[in-house]
């Protein structure tokens, strides 16, 4: 019964305590809140977008085996300007980007991410596409930050040896298997010419079917590699940036952050005010 007593005391206590320091603590959390707007409203705001993208490097790396054909690589690359940014090393930026000091100044932050499928056994496999979330100042500088980001690639020395080198070797396929087809045509053309219909049987029959299955194999391959020459890209855009209009200031978040510490923070001066009252009694 003590004890019950007890508790319906403290809670009684507890009830005067906020009637009595209620102005404290609703003054301390409403202007606690109202601050962090403010300050969030005069504040600079900054736009964020997302592009996804992909890169050719696996492929100029001649990277066969589809467990380990992702874009680590690519990503890292990305993420390692964020370094630049952190430190605020804009002329480094500006320069391995090719853009204005201004543009760079109006980064943000710059992030890469890998993008996952998942299989029926709900496992995840790498994808050769990525995502690029970028945070900006200035949404007139998102334009030629993606230019940028192009450049960068495009002029990144590791990548550039392997881009010409794909280059150079696919080439020289497309020109091997050109030939390849050429002399599988003339050499069925030479068979149907010597080969008299009526006494054509079943291996001439087949040797015709396996020369025109080369020759079509061989276009297909032909295919896929003038389609990778033309354009596969040290980092293709398949989604840009979006030049977003609205900008992203995060006030709710940060107002009900700021109004409940706050309230805390009236809490803990109401309860100093107590004791201090108390103790004058």
């Amino acid at each position: 019964m003590e004890k019950e007593l007890s508790l319906r005391e403290i809670i009684n206590e507890a009830i005067l305590f906020f009637i009595d320091f209620r102005k404290v603590i609703i003054i301390t959390t409403i202007c606690g809140a109202l601050g962090a707007i403010l300050f969030q409203k005069v504040r600079p705001a900054y736009y964020n977008t997302t592009a996804l993208v992909t890169s050719g490097l696996p492929n100029f790396e001649r990277i066969d085996d589809a467990s380990i054909l992702n874009q680590r690589v690519a990503i890292d690359l990305i993420n390692l300007l964020q370094l630049d940014i952190r430190k605020e090393d804009y002329v480094i930026l500006s320069e391995k980007m090719n853009i204005s000091l201004e543009d760079a100044i109006a980064i943000k932050s710059i992030k890469a991410e890998e993008i996952f499928i998942k299989d029926q056994d709900e496992k995840e496999h790498s994808t050769p596409k990525f995502s690029i979330a970028l945070s900006v100042k200035d949404n007139k500088s998102i334009s030629n930050i993606q230019d940028g980001l192009a450049y960068y690639f495009r002029t990144n020395i590791y990548i550039g040896g392997y881009y010409d080198q794909f280059v150079a070797t696919t080439s020289d396929e497309i020109n091997a298997i050109n030939n390849e087809v050429s002399s599988l045509r003339t050499i069925r053309e030479l068979e149907r010419s010597t080969i008299d219909i009526s006494s054509i049987n079943v291996n001439s029959k087949k040797s015709q079917y396996d020369v025109n299955n080369q020759i079509l194999e061989l276009i297909t391959l032909r295919s896929k590699k003038i389609t990778d020459l033309k354009l596969l890209e040290p980092l293709s855009f398949i989604a840009p940036f979006t030049i977003t209009q609205n900008p992203e200031r995060g006030v709710l978040i940060l107002g009900s952050i700021a109004a409940a510490f706050s309230f805390f923070i009236g809490i803990l001066i109401a309860v100093f005010r107590n004791v201090y009252v108390n103790s004058e009694k």
